[in-house]
């Protein structure tokens, strides 16, 4: 029988769910105890993490008080006397001494450096404590220089730390005396310094220029040679760091074994940084024939400086920065009617740049 209204308005819309609740009081024993309880667990977890970040702290410092850096430029100067085929020399070899001048680098490695006079000029304008190798120091004992470059390696280093040790290594094979590109009157090598730039981090530094690639020939063969000499050198070395950089004339894609005879005992810091060789094998990044360069835009791009490096015993040596900055100056023009300004690269090889960091395993 359907319910009245009245049984209706007395039914409860939700179902009681009240039930009896047992409240549980705390003594002050177990009150204090609880309280200790979480003061003990907190002084824990604040101990552990003071020492969890202490220990990081430590190892921080212990590892990169060991870990220094260097900054270091190569650069290819254009230095042959105007008859000769450069141009716009004095113009820029003032400008590159003042560009050294400011000091944004350790080490400068120069070739190409061929005349006394333009050596002078980088001399005078070097930065305050920086220091640099004499025409002598990396040169054989007949080296010209004021007429011409005839014996002379056009090498040098500026350094911003005291050299300890100072070396010329002739290259035995000079070059075709037969042929007109000047190789075999010059006298190429590589010219080795060895500096400390921290308490018992020694570091030895070559810079070096190998024969050029002719109109009609490539010196292929007297090339392989200078850096097979180059590389044995290398080798003998018992600095803890080892750098090298230069001009060596030669493209990754040649078909010589120069490139590879380096690569084989050394690590490329431009491959190195940039990882992919799309990115660092390209016309942007070339060396001479840059497209970028004001005197060599019109060749092919191609890489041909560099600066490599490697590590002895259980040291370490790696590339933290490569960049290739594209240095120019003005060059003011002035004729009857009117003055013109333009900008000039600093020579028709662009420079390579390169920030090494070295760790040394035990001071």
């Amino acid at each position: 029988m359907p319910s009245s209204d009245s049984e209706i308005e007395n039914e409860p819309l939700l179902p009681n769910t009240e039930q009896d609740v047992e409240i549980k009081s705390v003594t002050p024993l177990e009150s204090y105890w609880n309280r200790k309880t979480t003061l003990f667990c907190l002084i824990v977890f604040t101990l552990g993490l003071f020492f969890l970040v202490s220990a990081i702290v430590i190892s921080y410092l212990l590892y990169f008080q060991h870990v220094l850096t260097l900054k270091i430029l190569a650069l290819n100067v254009w230095g042959m006397p105007a008859r000769l085929g450069s141009q716009d020399k004095e113009l820029r070899i003032k400008a590159i001494g003042d560009f050294i001048q400011q000091g944004d680098y350790d080490l400068y490695l120069l070739s190409e450096l061929w005349m006394r006079p333009d050596h002078q000029t980088i001399q005078t304008l070097l930065p305050d404590g920086y220091f640099i190798t004499t025409v002598e120091d990396l040169a054989i004992s007949g080296c010209d220089g004021v007429v011409l470059p005839r014996d002379c390696s056009g090498l040098a280093i500026v350094s911003k730390f005291p050299f300890v040790e100072k070396e010329f290594i002739p290259y035995k094979e000079r070059g075709d005396w037969k042929k007109l590109d000047g190789e075999f009157w010059a006298q190429k090598g590589a010219g080795r310094v060895r500096i400390e730039p921290y308490k018992n981090f020694i570091a030895d530094i070559f810079v070096t220029h190998t024969c050029a690639v002719g109109t009609t020939y490539t010196n292929a063969y007297y090339r392989q040679k200078q850096i097979q000499q180059l590389a044995q050198n290398v080798m003998k070395s018992k600095a803890d760091f080892i750098i090298v950089g230069g001009d060596f004339n030669t493209d990754p894609r040649d078909k010589e074994t120069s490139y590879h005879t380096l690569q084989s005992i050394l690590v490329n810091s431009i491959a190195e940084f940039f990882v992919k060789i799309s990115e660092w094998l390209c016309p942007k990044r070339a060396t001479y024939g840059n497209p970028q360069n004001a005197y060599s835009n019109m060749y092919e791009p191609v890489l041909y400086d560099y600066l490599w490096h490697k590590a002895t015993g259980k040291n370490m040596i790696w590339t933290n920065y490569f960049h290739i900055p594209f240095l120019k100056t003005e060059k003011i023009v002035e004729s009857k009617t009117n003055t013109s300004v333009s900008d000039i690269s600093f020579s028709d090889h662009e420079a390579v740049t390169s920030n090494l960091l070295l760790w040394k395993h035990k001071l």
